[in-house]
């Protein structure tokens, strides 16, 4: 025996969760419950006894909340961390617990991790699908612990014809719903064309968001010295890098700086020039460009770089 789970251990164990008590990742795309309603974790790094989350679910009553739900329990919320120099909702770590209800795991996720070689403790559904099965569309998996092999293994499997990039329509229809205001549509399609975050089997969509940590830090792992609204144009000169957090080099008025994302919008981006709407971070390590709270317009021949 080489280690690996048996397909019945694997769906036993994904299914349940038997393998091991559920404890908090603290980490981008976990969904916790506080005071009834579901949250998302942001990020890898939250101050102490605190972890950094928006408010996207209500439980109960198994809906997203609206815009104007949203914007009200953030700024109930809203406390500064110098450390990220940014107002964010933090939820007090003592009184939050793990979004893990009793639920088969979708035999398309089962079906992925299984081909992938990941424990299924790696694994976790999260979204719309994670509150409301029946009515969720594609179904969002994060896989955390994510390393390059996991990736490579991945576009070596859709090389195969054993996962399926989904067709136009669902791309474009995937663009509509969630996207469009965050990236051109023209990008959007480019960029997904070689995609390996968003797959289709057996008759499931499923969108997968690569994450390298395992669990997140109660501490400032990464400080930001300082931290200013950005517009302007910059240039991605390496390949795409869809493991999260995704660190790009880029080119901004001939110095080179960083372009960052904890979004997989984002994060297979082709190389080439592009405007953007965000935040520019100076840390002790570099300058980085984040736009994961604004937009990304892809750019055609050129432009004027700005800052």
């Amino acid at each position: 025996m080489d280690g690996r789970l048996s397909r019945r251990e694997f769906k036993y164990m994904t299914s349940t969760g038997s393998s091991n008590t559920p404890t908090l990742r603290l980490l981008e795309g976990e969904v916790v419950v506080y005071n009834g309603l579901g949250w998302i974790v942001k990020g890898y790094q939250h101050p102490e006894k605190s972890v950094i989350a928006y408010p996207r679910y209500d439980l109960l009553n198994r809906r997203k909340l609206v815009s104007h739900e949203v914007m009200r329990l953030v700024e109930e919320h809203a406390e500064w961390w110098g450390c990220l120099k940014v107002n964010a909702p933090l939820l007090p770590l003592d009184r939050i617990a793990e979004h893990r209800p009793l639920m088969m795991v979708p035999s398309a996720v089962e079906e992925i991790a299984w081909m992938l070689e990941l424990n299924p403790l790696q694994v976790e559904v999260t979204g719309s699908y994670l509150v409301n099965p029946e009515e969720a569309g594609d179904i969002d998996v994060v896989v955390y612990g994510a390393t390059d092999e996991v990736a490579e293994r991945i576009r070596l499997l859709i090389e195969r014809g054993v996962f399926k990039r989904p067709s136009l329509w669902i791309l474009y229809r995937e663009f509509t719903i969630k996207h469009v205001g965050a990236l051109d549509v023209e990008t959007y399609l480019a960029s997904k064309s070689k995609t390996i975050l968003s797959l289709t089997l057996g008759g499931k969509n499923v969108n997968l968001r690569l994450y390298r940590y395992k669990r997140g830090f109660n501490m400032c792992v990464d400080p930001v010295e300082s931290r200013r609204g950005f517009r302007g144009v910059i240039e991605l000169t390496d390949q795409a890098n869809p493991i999260l957090p995704s660190r790009r080099k880029a080119v901004l008025e001939g110095e080179e700086v960083y372009f960052e994302t904890h979004r997989e919008l984002y994060a297979e981006l082709p190389p080439g020039l592009y405007y953007v709407e965000g935040d520019l971070e100076v840390r002790k390590s570099g300058v980085y460009i984040v736009a994961d709270r604004g937009r990304v317009v892809g750019v055609k021949g050129g432009g004027k770089k700005g800052g």
